[in-house]
């Protein structure tokens, strides 16, 4: 909601008479906050299956990234065309993406590879999707790394990657972590996947858990990421992330169970179909706007369509869960773990 938020902050900011603050700045620093976190879950579903040498482990775990990702984004991809085709026809515009190449573009987009900088991006927001599945890739080679019998091992690849990601911020005039350049871009994805593996390792081991669980702790780390994006100070907001996610998981407390209610937790189930879809509206909802008020928004009216824009979303994302998303990954997990236990052994089967 933060990156919808800050995109449909921009979108109104095209039909404002005034210049608006975004409802979330830097709302982008919470795809870096997904890279920790996803890190994190990573390790905490799969690590055990890949340190004790489970036969399949990583064909399994791919399987399950790609019902996880895919069946979504096909059918996001699908929609875009048919909506850039119906565009083209009604109003002679396609406004949401070129024409050229568009079945090699197409087919990366399919393939997860828009992110790379091979191809062009059809959805924006995507991109990270398809870094993020650059780093499932190398999974393997991070556990080796991160779960390590030696910590010193360990404590170095974090050192590292702490290390590159503070490298990508200096380079920047602002100290920023808002780059647009797709390998910059996945040097942060990987170096945050790692630091993430890395938080559940230290909550695995739990000499920190009492501390990083406390209320205090957690509002505290909560209240000062705040405060870093407010002043846009990405860095010191990138490096506090791992302590959030160590004190998300170790809390059980009012911290917890706010995020445990009824309406966190639904936002929570639809959050990448939320993520994956809201890109492609921000053209309709704006044609629709000017077509209503055509007329440029004063202040608190474009803040207001900012934040109607946002929310609009979710209904939407409610729909695209229900029957996309989780059909989607029910369906092609079946059928990809019936496959691939029809070639395996039968003692390993069962």
């Amino acid at each position: 909601m933060a990156v919808v938020m800050q995109h449909f902050s921009a979108t109104a900011q095209t039909h404002a008479a005034v210049t608006i603050p975004s409802l979330v700045p830097h709302g982008y620093m919470a795809v870096h906050l997904f890279f920790v976190l996803s890190g994190f879950i990573m390790a905490y579903t799969y690590q055990d299956a890949f340190t004790h040498g489970k036969p399949g482990a990583f064909l399994d775990f791919l399987g399950k990234r790609v019902a996880r990702i895919v069946p979504l984004n096909i059918a996001v991809l699908a929609s875009i065309v048919v909506l850039a085709g119906i565009g083209a026809v009604v109003t002679g515009n396609n406004a949401f993406f070129t024409n050229r190449y568009l079945p090699f573009n197409l087919l990366c987009n399919i393939l997860m590879l828009q992110g790379l900088g091979v191809c062009e991006n059809m959805n924006g927001p995507s991109w990270s999707i398809s870094t993020e599945f650059a780093a499932y890739l190398f999974f393997p080679v991070f556990v080796l790394v991160v779960f390590h019998r030696r910590r010193f091992v360990a404590g170095v690849a974090m050192v590292a990657a702490a290390a590159v990601l503070v490298g990508i911020a200096v380079t920047d005039p602002r100290h920023g972590l808002g780059s647009m350049d797709d390998g910059i871009r996945l040097a942060e994805c990987f170096t945050q996947f790692v630091i993430g593996m890395g938080v559940y390792r230290l909550y695995r081991d739990g000499r920190y858990n009492a501390l990083f669980g406390k209320d205090a702790v957690a509002f505290a780390i909560v209240f000062l990421i705040a405060g870093c994006l407010v002043l846009r100070m990405d860095l010191p907001a990138a490096l506090l992330f791992p302590a959030l996610i160590l004190s998300l998981a170790c809390n059980h407390g009012w911290f917890d169970r706010i995020l445990a209610s009824r309406i966190p937790y639904f936002v929570g189930v639809i959050s990448f179909s939320i993520y994956l879809i809201h890109d492609p509206f921000r053209p309709l909802e704006l044609a629709l706007l000017r077509t209503i008020h055509p007329e440029p928004l004063g202040y608190f009216p474009a803040l207001l369509m900012a934040l109607v824009g946002s929310l609009s979303i979710i209904p939407f994302a409610w729909i695209a869960y229900g029957l996309v998303e989780h059909p989607g990954r029910v369906i092609f997990r079946s059928l990809f773990l019936g496959w691939t236990r029809a070639r395996r052994p039968a003692a390993q089967n069962d």
